[in-house]
């Protein structure tokens, strides 16, 4: 699907549409008094992660007068989140409609962002959001939010001496290393936040070049006239698969172990918002079920990543054919199969990630003290799935929960608002669909802990305030009459 072109007016309209929202959020935003800044240096939250969730939230702490906040992102300032990078698909996977969290200002919704670009009748004809669109819709979002990230900066380190210390984020960025404090610090890091990408073992001493995740930086142009292999039938094997052959390879088999290609699609059940604002509500044994069946089912590939790859001659998808062995010949890749040995230049593994907090560097200095899945199930449960049983277990303010001081630590003053969230607070919390749900109750959370950490001081102040409003005893003055 192409991105449609913007109207001729669409700099003036979308001027106007920043107009709307600015006056849409003052008569909205009550007094709009900031209670939660910055004390002795430490900033009330930071959010590592400039894309849809991390700039959602900030967006949310601002309107409940928590101010201060400060946003970093290892990317460059118009390069956050997936947009550019691994995220190869023409169209989000989200239907068009989906709610959105605008903090009582509906100008700044992704709907009144396309229409004042591209027109009421453009937003009519598409089903999904274009991929491009929605990158330009976050950029806008953000400066209409007059949120700033501090681009190009990594988190070295996090660490926090004491329960009731400051957390201490390491930093390194263009201008060098340095220290920011903070009293929470929120992860807003998408689907690698809770470990990284998974390449399965058997592919691992190919030589270079000839294997990549497909979260990698690929060069496709490289790929032109190579044979290649992709290991694993999910949305993005088929986005890859069409990049390649969009870039001149000569051909691409996507293999899934499957018999067939799921055809339902649990998330659109999932879309509702009694399941999304109130998933927390589960007990374990309910989250745990309702994830391990979710891997179980998978959901199917989108049908425009289908169709896109289907497009070419030269593409295959092979059912029932998981991967047995790998080995390099010293020409090619041969791949074993239930159906025979494939060979291939290149191969691309679409297997997802793994949770393993100690693969983050703002999580290895905690992970070893951070609660995971494992540790609140039976060892007969956690072998349904070892893989989701690796992921954190969190409170329900999105925090890390601590193994040696689960009442009294600062890990619980780190919140996880990414994909390692997907068993404690629901697969979609930092996701388009339930940003509505997650971003609302982590707002919620941060500002109730703020508050409880001011809560004498703002008593204090409370009992000290004497500004008279200057009431009069008797009845109205009267208006001076005009003369003449």
């Amino acid at each position: 699907m192409s991105v449609p072109s913007p109207l001729p007016d669409a700099a003036a309209r979308l001027a106007a549409l920043e107009r709307e929202a600015a006056h849409q959020a003052e008569v909205s935003a009550g007094d709009g008094r900031s209670w939660a800044g910055a004390k002795d240096g430490i900033r009330p939250v930071v959010i590592v992660g400039a894309g849809q969730a991390g700039l959602v939230l900030a967006r949310g702490l601002r309107r409940r007068g928590i101010d201060d906040v400060v946003v970093v992102d290892a990317a460059p300032a118009d390069a956050a989140g997936p947009w550019t990078t691994y995220a190869r698909m023409h169209t989000l996977r989200t239907p068009k409609d989906i709610a959105w969290p605008t903090w009582g200002t509906p100008a700044v919704s992704p709907r009144a962002w396309f229409e004042a670009v591209y027109g009421v009748e453009a937003w009519r004809d598409i089903e999904y959001f274009p991929t491009a669109a929605w990158q330009g819709f976050l950029r806008w979002y953000r400066d209409a939010s007059a949120v700033t990230p501090v681009a190009s900066t990594r988190v070295r380190s996090l660490t926090a001496a004491g329960a009731d210390d400051p957390l201490e984020l390491h930093l390194e960025g263009p201008d060098g290393a340095w220290m920011l404090p903070a009293r929470h610090v929120v992860l807003a890091t998408g689907i690698e936040g809770a470990g990284g990408r998974h390449v399965p073992a058997l592919l691992e001493g190919l030589p270079a070049g000839t294997v990549h995740h497909t979260h990698d930086d690929i060069d496709f142009t490289a790929l032109a006239g190579r044979r290649i292999g992709v290991l694993g039938a999910g949305t993005g094997a088929f986005d890859n698969a069409a990049t390649a052959l969009e870039h001149g390879a000569a051909s691409v088999d996507v293999h899934m172990r499957r018999p067939a290609m799921p055809q339902v699609s649990p998330y659109r059940w999932m879309e509702f918002a009694g399941l999304i604002e109130n998933y927390g509500s589960f007990t374990d044994a309910q989250k745990w079920e309702f994830n391990v069946h979710l891997s179980a089912v998978d959901q199917p590939a989108t049908q425009n990543a289908l169709w896109r790859a289907h497009a070419f001659d030269s593409f295959r998808f092979l059912t029932s054919s998981p991967w047995k062995s790998v080995s390099w010949t010293g020409r090619d890749i041969a791949v074993t199969t239930p159906h025979g040995i494939h060979h291939y230049d290149v191969v691309l593994a679409a297997t997802g990630i793994a949770a393993d907090l100690a693969r983050r560097p703002e999580l290895a200095g905690v992970a070893a003290d951070a609660a995971l899945w494992s540790d609140r199930l039976s060892p007969a449960e956690a072998a349904r799935n070892p893989g989701l049983a690796a992921f954190p277990y969190l409170d329900d303010d999105f925090g890390l929960v601590s193994r040696s001081a689960p009442d009294a630590s600062a890990l619980s003053r780190i919140h996880m608002f990414n994909h390692g969230a997907r068993i404690s607070q629901g697969m979609l919390s930092h996701q388009i669909p339930g940003l509505v749900g997650g971003a609302t109750k982590l707002a919620a959370a941060l500002s109730r802990r703020l508050f409880q950490r001011d809560s004498e001081a703002l008593l204090a102040e409370y009992l000290a305030y004497d500004v008279p409003v200057g009431v009069q005893i008797g009845r109205r003055p009267q208006a001076p009459v005009a003369v003449g």
